[in-house]
């Protein structure tokens, strides 16, 4: 059965990014750049869970410490969605990713699904056929940011949104 409300640890793109990505041809002009994120860790689905986990999960990464990383994409590909990626090195992202989930599982943080997908952007939903390409055969550079943020959201699924739950600025070596 598909999540109601999945609960994700991610990062959203400052506005000058946002914007880059909503002038890209192939993005969903039918979706705010609000919703625009990568996702760091899924959790669980907030509909299903006991009340005393989103305290309990809050509450952990109020203990979490960890420094910012960049990340830059490259490259559109169309799989099932289409989305913003990179054949480039994700090695920050990937060891923030790991550092994250398991400083969650020392807190004895719930994290039901707790996978940590490969960092994406999702620009369009509904797939567009058209295959991969680089930015650089559009003329485009490179789409990035170093990541200072996370934040705790719930997306309501079908109504398009997204909830905060919390915010965490990165500052420190990972703790």
């Amino acid at each position: 059965m598909r999540a109601r409300n999945p609960l994700y640890v991610m990062a959203k793109p400052p506005p000058e990014v946002q914007a880059q990505i909503i002038a890209l041809p192939r993005n969903d002009p039918g979706r705010g750049p609000e919703l625009l994120h990568v996702t760091l860790i899924s959790l669980y689905d907030l509909h299903a869970a006991p009340p005393e986990w989103l305290p309990a999960t809050i509450a952990a990464l109020d203990g979490f410490a960890a420094a910012p990383f960049p990340l830059r994409f490259d490259r559109i590909e169309n799989r099932k969605a289409v989305t913003l990626r990179t054949r480039g090195s994700l090695a920050e992202a990937r060891a923030f990713q790991k550092a994250l989930a398991d400083h969650l599982l020392h807190e004895k943080a719930p994290i039901m699904d707790g996978t940590t997908p490969e960092p994406h952007i999702t620009i369009n939903y509904r797939g567009d056929r058209l295959g991969s390409q680089t930015l650089n055969t559009l003329k485009l550079p490179p789409i990035g940011w170093t990541v200072d943020e996370i934040i705790l959201t719930e997306s309501i699924v079908g109504k398009t949104t997204h909830v905060e739950h919390g915010r965490w600025l990165l500052r420190g070596g990972v703790g």
